[in-house]
């Protein structure tokens, strides 16, 4: 049977590869399935940027589907798109039961729009579908993982949660260069975070003090 590493440690800013290394080394060589299901997760949020593959992402950042009539672009010979003006987008972070999600609205004038669109000329793109642009980016079960951490968790699993934090700021500073982002709003990873932190302090300070009326004698931290 392999043997927990003591002596493993994490570099100061690890990849999700070297984090995954890391938890196979004090964890007797094994990912554990929620640890490998969010794992897995996070990593095809970290590429949908370079993988060929279709995604929300894409459809919103294909010019061929931005409204460049409205938005003052046109199509060279060549059959290229120029727009110096991007589609507007509002960016909203939620957590949701399936986990954490990037959601995105367009906007007709100055109202956010959550509908199926198509040649509207008050609509930045041609088409706007939400079944298929509207979220962005999911990380699977990430809120149930942060809560585990605070139950059982280790060194790893916080990496992770750190390591998913960063790459959906990086996944928002993207889009901020491509599109025109007029907000950003919601709950972000560190908010729930921080929150189930207050609650895990909270719930200890409460078992301390049942402790303390049973007379036993607890440290100052």
């Amino acid at each position: 049977m392999p043997k927990a590493n003591s002596k493993a440690t994490l570099p100061a800013n690890p990849t999700l590869k070297e984090i995954n290394w890391y938890k196979k080394q004090i964890n007797w060589g094994e990912l554990p399935p929620f640890y490998h299901m969010v794992a897995s997760s996070i990593s095809e949020t970290e590429g949908i940027l370079h993988h060929g593959f279709d995604n929300a992402v894409k459809r919103v950042l294909d010019k061929r589907n931005w409204n460049i009539e409205l938005l003052g672009g046109y199509e060279d010979d060549n059959g290229l798109i120029h727009c110096e003006t991007p589609p507007r987008l509002a960016l909203h972070q939620v957590f949701t039961d399936r986990g954490f999600e990037l959601w995105a609205y367009p906007f007709a004038k100055h109202t956010q729009i959550d509908q199926y669109v198509k040649d509207n000329r008050l609509i930045e793109f041609n088409v706007w579908d939400p079944h298929s642009m509207k979220n962005l980016i999911r990380i699977n079960q990430l809120h149930k993982f942060i809560a585990f951490f605070f139950e059982r968790g280790d060194a790893a699993d916080k990496a992770l949660i750190l390591h998913a934090h960063k790459v959906v700021h990086k996944i928002i500073s993207f889009l901020h260069s491509e599109m025109n982002i007029v907000s950003t709003d919601g709950v972000t990873i560190k908010d729930f975070y921080q929150m189930c932190e207050r609650d895990s302090r909270a719930c200890n300070d409460e078992v301390d003090v049942a402790r303390l009326m049973l007379g036993e004698n607890i440290n100052k931290d």
